[in-house]
């Protein structure tokens, strides 16, 4: 949700479950005097309908770092949030930071584009993310559709590797110009767009069908639909610094953190066991508005 002043200027962004509940909660309840000024100065309200929590997590982060809201002051002035950042190398890796370690990079964090220092060292840099918690969760889920290597080159195969989190830099698996691929669409995501990678999975899945390259096009096909179902029911959580600063009001009785969708719409359970540490087995428990499907 978005809050804007009487000429039309971005006050503040936020992001909740119950949209009805967490704006009138601005409202109806006592305030300390800086949200009792921000509440004065509100004329206007919109919002933003993501799919899943995931996005509106991307999205909050995004819109605060492009527009810089007042009233989100405390992601700029709070040097200990944290912020991903992509390596400029090889074989390029996520890695989360502090604001306060970028500053002493000479970089500084909360700017709408990247300085020639930064350029150096990374690819891009995202951020602030207000709930650290939030956000390693996040790239862990993102992970299962885009995988990404921690490990260097020319070593043995790594844990992530044998469970499909890692393209094989440590086994020689991938060049460079494919792992370069998966990165790009890891910066997509996280800029917002999610829909481009989709098309363009899409569209390779179908080459690899007509290429009769089952496997391929088998395992596009998964990343697809983990992609565009993204289980991210453990982004929501009372425990993050859910708004955005320390001050705002809680979450009103009965919601919680994430995004303006119905999270209990589908829930997925799964169980994954390993015979002799060779056979893996799945399984996987679904129900749909409180159905088993």
């Amino acid at each position: 949700y978005l809050y804007y002043d009487t000429n039309d200027r971005l006050l503040y962004i936020g992001k909740a479950t119950s949209l009805k509940k967490r704006v009138s909660s601005y409202f109806t309840k006592a305030h300390n005097s800086r949200i009792a000024d921000l509440v004065a100065n509100i004329a206007r309200i919109d919002y933003v309908q993501t799919p899943t929590v995931i996005e509106a997590l991307v999205l909050e982060s995004n819109q605060i770092r492009k527009n810089q809201p007042p009233y989100n002051i405390l992601s700029r002035d709070d040097k200990s949030f944290l912020y991903l950042c992509i390596t400029n190398e090889d074989f390029p890796k996520p890695v989360l930071l502090r604001g306060l370690d970028l500053e002493r990079m000479g970089i500084q964090p909360f700017t709408k584009s990247l300085s020639p220092i930064a350029k150096k060292k990374f690819l891009a840099v995202f951020g602030p993310y207000i709930s650290s918690r939030s956000l390693r969760t996040a790239l862990d889920l993102v992970r299962r559709s885009i995988p990404w290597s921690v490990c260097e080159p020319g070593t043995k195969a790594c844990f992530d590797f044998q469970i499909g989190r890692c393209p094989g830099v440590c086994t020689g698996a991938i060049s460079k110009k494919e792992y370069r691929k998966i990165i790009r669409q890891l910066i997509q995501f996280f800029e917002g767009k999610k829909t481009s990678i989709v098309k363009q999975m899409m569209k390779e899945m179908k080459h690899a069908a007509l290429a009769k390259d089952f496997e391929l096009a088998a395992g596009l096909r998964n990343k697809i639909n983990a992609l565009e179902h993204v289980n991210d029911v453990a982004l929501i959580t009372r425990e993050d610094d859910w708004d955005g600063a320390r001050d705002i009001p809680p979450p009103a009785k009965g919601e919680s953190e994430g995004v303006f969708i119905n999270v209990l719409g589908r829930i997925e359970a799964y169980d994954i066991a390993n015979i002799s540490g060779t056979s893996n087995v799945a399984s996987m428990v679904v129900f749909e508005n409180g159905q088993p499907m």
